[in-house]
C-alpha cells in the first residue's frame, strides 16, 4: 500500500521548535566542520539572525567588562567566528542560487575531512558519508568539549560543545529521514502516473464499438493522458530544478550541472549515485521530447 503524502485537513500554522533549536545549536559547529552549504538547508536563517544579533550584543558587552571577558572570552570568540562563517555561507549560497549554480544540500554541507579523503583518492560510499555525519563528527565535537573542560579547564565553551554533539547527531538523523521521505514522495508520484495509464479502459476485439460510447472513451483517455503528462512534467521539473515556464536551454544547463554531481568522478564508481543519474536522464529525455 502506498504511503500517500496528502493531508486530510488543512495545515495549521505552527513553529517547528525542535528544528529551529537544533539548527541554531548545531550551526555554530557545522560552519567550522563543513563547506558548500545548500540554500535550502539555510532555510531557518531568520531565526539564526536573531540568535546572531543577541550573541553580538553579548560580545560587545563582555568586551567592555573585564571580569565578564575573562570568564566568557573564549566563548565569545567562538560564537563570533561561527556567526561570521554562517553569514559567509549564506551569502555564497544566495549568489549561487541567484546564478542558478546552487545545490539544495540536505546533508548540510560536505565535511572538510571527507574532501581531504577524496583529494587523496579515497572516496567513500553514500552509507559511509551518512555514518560519518551522524556519528563521527558529533563524537569529535563531544571529545573536543571534554578536552576543553578537563584539560584546559574552560567551562562555558566545553559545556556548549558537549551539548552541541547530540544536537548535531539528531539534526543529521532528521536530514537523513527527510531524504528518505523525499525519495518516497518521488516514487509515489511515479506510481500515480503509472496507475493512470494502467487504469485506461480497453475494449475487446469481439465487441462492437458504440459511436457515442467510443467518443466518450476517447475523451476520457485524452483526459487521463493529459493528467499523467502533467504529473510527470512536475516530477521531472523538480528533479531538474526548473521553474515554469519550462525552457529546454535551462533544462539542458541544469542537467549538465546535476549529472556532474551524480558522477563527480567518472573513474570512481563508489562515489556515484546511479539512481539519481537515471532520474536525471529520464527527466531530460522527457523535456527534449516535449520542448525540442
Amino acid at each position: 500500500m502506498k504511503d500517500r503524502q496528502i493531508q486530510s485537513t488543512p495545515p495549521q500554522m505552527r513553529v517547528p521548535l525542535i528544528s529551529v533549536t537544533l539548527h541554531c545549536v548545531s550551526m555554530t559547529v557545522l560552519v567550522f566542520l563543513r563547506s558548500s552549504f545548500g540554500y535550502s538547508y539555510l532555510r531557518p536563517k531568520s531565526v539564526f539572525f536573531a540568535f546572531s544579533w543577541a550573541f553580538v550584543l553579548f560580545f560587545v558587552y563582555a568586551r567592555y567588562e573585564k571580569e565578564v571577558w575573562a570568564e566568557y572570552g573564549l566563548m565569545c570568540l567562538y560564537g563570533a567566528a561561527a556567526v561570521a562563517l554562517y553569514l559567509i555561507h549564506l551569502l555564497t549560497a544566495f549568489f549561487r542560487e541567484l546564478f542558478r549554480d546552487g545545490t539544495h544540500d540536505h546533508d548540510s554541507g560536505t565535511p572538510h575531512t571527507l574532501r581531504l579523503l577524496r583529494a587523496l583518492g579515497r572516496p567513500g560510499t553514500a552509507r559511509f558519508e551518512m555514518l560519518w555525519h551522524i556519528w563521527v563528527e558529533p563524537a569529535f565535537v563531544f571529545f573536543a568539549g571534554l578536552f576543553l573542560g578537563v584539560i584546559v579547564k574552560e567551562r562555558h565553551l566545553s559545556y556548549w560543545l558537549v551539548l552541541t554533539a547530540p544536537c548535531l547527531s539528531v539534526k543529521e538523523v532528521l536530514n537523513y529521514w527527510f531524504q528518505v521521505r523525499q525519495k518516497k514522495r518521488h516514487q509515489d508520484s511515479r506510481d500515480d502516473a503509472e496507475d493512470i495509464f494502467d487504469d485506461q479502459p480497453t475494449t475487446s476485439a469481439t465487441e462492437a464499438p458504440k459511436p457515442v460510447g467510443k467518443a466518450k472513451i476517447k475523451r476520457a483517455r485524452a483526459s487521463r493522458t493529459s493528467a499523467a503528462n502533467e504529473i510527470k512534467e512536475r516530477q521531472f521539473a523538480q528533479i531538474l530544478r526548473l521553474m515554469p515556464p519550462y525552457q529546454l536551454d535551462e533544462a539542458e544547463q541544469n542537467y549538465k550541472k546535476l549529472i556532474k554531481q551524480a558522477h563527480p568522478d567518472p573513474n570512481q564508481d563508489l562515489n556515484s549515485d546511479e539512481g539519481l543519474a537515471a532520474q536525471l536522464n529520464e527527466a531530460i529525455a522527457f523535456f527534449r521530447n516535449t520542448l525540442g
